[in-house]
Formats: C-alpha cells, structure tokens, sequence
C-alpha cells in the first residue's frame, strides 16, 4: 500500500513539473486526461476542470496590456 502510495504521489509531481516547463506536453495530457473522463462518464464538474488546465494560460507583461495605469 505504501508503495502504491509513494508510486502516486511521485507520478502527480512529475506531471505538475512536466506541465510546469513543458506546456505543450501538459497541454497534451490534460486534453486526454478530459477525454478519459468522459470515457467513463465522469460528472461535469471533473470533465470542466481537465479542460480549464489545458487551456492556453495568459502570461503578464507588456505584451497583453492595453496601456492601462497599472503597469504603465
């Protein structure tokens, strides 16, 4: 049981930090994560949240602003 346990907890930091550097590939893996979900007929609410990590994520700076005050 720990060992499963251990096995888990590695593989969820694994995928957090390969998400982390690599979106595309976390991109990839959270697209198929949802896809599975609604394999199995997972509530909603679970299928939702796989596709909000797979969608482009916004980056802040100068190239997204719209010259408000904030950060001009």
């Amino acid at each position: 049981m720990q060992t499963v346990l251990v096995i888990l907890i590695v593989g969820i930091c694994a995928l957090f930090w390969l998400n982390r550097f690599f979106p595309k590939i976390g991109k990839t893996l959270w697209q198929g994560t949802a896809n599975l979900l609604k394999l199995v007929h997972a509530p909603m609410p679970t299928q939702q949240w796989a596709l909000k990590h797979c969608a482009p994520v916004s980056k802040g700076g100068c190239s997204s602003c719209d010259k408000c005050s904030k950060c001009h």
